[in-house]
């Protein structure tokens, strides 16, 4: 998780949990930061939960792979017609010919794009609807965990990590608040009542995660590509995030 894994996932970095150890004097003056977006994505709670999604909403990712893959066909001859020289690709210059031109297939494309698009979100929503609601979940935990390792650490501020130019690593105590939100909420529900609705920041922390498992997907996918061209092993690497259910 970036993980975001994340946060993203960055934050997102995968769901580790730490005990709470580091003395106080490891603090910088009494001054910590903690990033709430990776303390989620980290938490056993969050983990478990999109364990729980994939599951249940299994049929729709199915659904939403199918569609995928109906829409690819789809575009392949559209695609096909602004391919001027037939190298299997779209230049630029071509694609501006073809606007010039108002070739007809640039308009089906457009459409077979938004109706691929409505019918994604249409499919992915009660997946992510339960996300949120496990996000949400794990957040009202944040406040009270946080306290315990402030108390622990005898912690007179907490940061974000963005006022930083530079800290230690003793200063983040993200993971440390993970370790408690473990210990009281290793699971959580992923079934919001009918009428609830997410906060801003819940919506916020969903999409940071979402981002950064994409990064985090990019990044595995150039470490693969590259022992295939220098005919190395790729090193092995750090525990990552988990990726949420699936990407919206």
């Amino acid at each position: 998780m970036i993980t975001k894994k994340a946060i993203l996932a960055a934050m997102l970095a995968a769901p580790a949990a730490l005990a709470i150890a580091a003395p106080a004097q490891a603090q910088v003056a009494g001054i910590a930061y903690a990033n709430p977006t990776s303390v989620v994505a980290s938490s056993k709670a969050f983990a478990a939960a999109n364990q729980q999604i994939s599951t249940t909403y299994k049929a729709a990712f199915d659904q939403m792979q199918q569609r995928r893959t109906a829409l690819d066909n789809e575009l392949k001859p559209l695609v096909a017609q602004l391919d001027a020289n037939k190298d299997g690709k779209v230049s630029e210059d071509e694609a501006k010919a073809a606007q010039t031109a108002k070739n007809p297939a640039i308009e089906k494309i457009r459409t077979a794009q938004t109706n691929a698009q409505n019918d994604m979100q249409r499919l992915s929503n009660p997946a992510a609807r339960a996300e949120l609601f496990a996000i949400e979940s794990v957040l009202r935990q944040y406040e009270a965990a946080q306290l315990r390792v402030v108390n622990a650490r005898k912690i007179n501020v907490v940061l974000s990590p963005e006022v930083f130019m530079y800290a230690p690593d003793s200063a983040n105590i993200s993971q440390a608040i993970v370790a408690e939100i473990d210990k009281v909420a290793p699971t959580v529900g992923i079934q919001p009542p009918a009428d609830w609705q997410p906060s801003r920041e819940t919506l916020a922390i969903q999409q940071q995660i979402a981002q950064a498992a994409q990064i985090q997907a990019y990044q595995q996918q150039a470490a693969a590509q590259r022992p295939a061209a220098s005919g190395t092993a790729p090193a092995a690497t750090g525990t990552q995030p988990a990726k949420p259910a699936e990407p919206r």
